[in-house]
């Protein structure tokens, strides 16, 4: 599939924004970024916000609000801008993200800045918009990685406290209690092809890293290419996955002997003893799972070059 650029739209009439207190924020830095966000996108156009503290509700208003909107502004962690992505899926509406939670990799990922208020600047219309691929399990989107396993384990017990306050080293704790985990026999169905293996973790990749930026999982991996990018990993003694650690670390995950990687437009993981799965870093039930990609589907705003001096 050919890539689609980024390009610049008109200036839109309707903006709706959703803050998540969820994300550890208290409701005076909502009112805060809010009326920031409102003084950057402009008097011209019509802006409404709305505070939500849970998932659903997260999901729920960004459905409503995509029936009015041109665009609607996610203000929280991964987590929120996936029920927020959810909300709108297929409606037309651009996915605009503010990113206030503790790892925000998936704004990070496609070049937003990782301080709100900057990310706020970048929001003034005319918008540059880039089309990218939504990954779907269920009623779900995800935009940039779901997985089965160690790292779904680690978003159910990391610290919540420490999430906010320190970002994603918060997550180590909780990844080495999630080393003990006994792995799983896997059946991964890629396009027709099962493959069976032993395995602790596998990844369903929309997005190209894991927890930050700079743990890179393949070079093939990319945002818009109507493809989703599955990851098994068969390290299962100390030995094997400190080596598979030394190439995610050196950014070589692709040489590793521990890891198989295929492209599909839809899996289904099967697992027993079942798996944990996550979707961008919110535990979603467990397998037997499916997946699917729709590429294309969805325009998020990001920053133009003048809103980047």
């Amino acid at each position: 599939m050919a890539r689609r650029g980024p390009r610049v739209d008109d200036p839109p009439r309707s903006v709706r924004a959703i803050f998540a207190v969820i994300s550890g924020r208290s409701r005076y830095e909502a009112r805060s970024l809010v009326n920031s966000l409102a003084w950057a996108i402009g008097s011209d156009v019509e802006f409404r916000s709305v505070v939500v503290t849970s998932s659903a509700e997260a999901t729920a208003a960004a459905r409503e609000a995509a029936m009015a909107a041109d665009a609607v502004i996610a203000i929280g962690g991964d987590g929120t801008v996936s029920d927020v992505a959810t909300g709108i899926f297929g409606s037309g509406a651009a996915l605009g993200v503010i990113p206030a939670g503790s790892t925000n990799i998936t704004a990070r990922s496609l070049g937003i800045p990782a301080d709100p208020y900057q990310a706020i600047s970048a929001l003034r219309p005319p918008w540059r918009l880039r089309r990218i691929d939504v990954g779907r399990s269920g009623d779900r989107a995800f935009l940039h990685i779901a997985g089965a396993g160690f790292d779904a384990e680690i978003f159910k017990t990391a610290n919540p406290e420490w999430k906010r306050r320190v970002g994603w080293p918060a997550y180590l704790p909780a990844a080495a209690a999630a080393l003990r985990i006994a792995p799983s026999a896997v059946r991964v169905t890629v396009d027709g092809e099962t493959i069976a293996a032993r395995s602790p973790l596998v990844l369903v990749a929309n997005g190209g890293s894991a927890i930050t930026p700079e743990f890179k999982l393949h070079d093939e991996i990319q945002v818009d290419d109507g493809l989703l990018d599955v990851l098994i990993f068969t390290a299962t003694t100390p030995a094997q996955i400190a080596t598979t650690l030394a190439y995610l670390g050196s950014q070589r995950l692709e040489l590793s002997p521990h890891v198989i990687w295929r492209q599909s437009r839809e899996i289904r993981i099967e697992a027993s003893p079942r798996l944990a799965v996550e979707l961008d870093g919110d535990p979603r039930g467990w397998t037997p799972r499916d997946f699917s990609v729709a590429p294309a589907a969805l325009d998020v705003i990001l920053p133009t070059e003048a809103s980047q001096r």
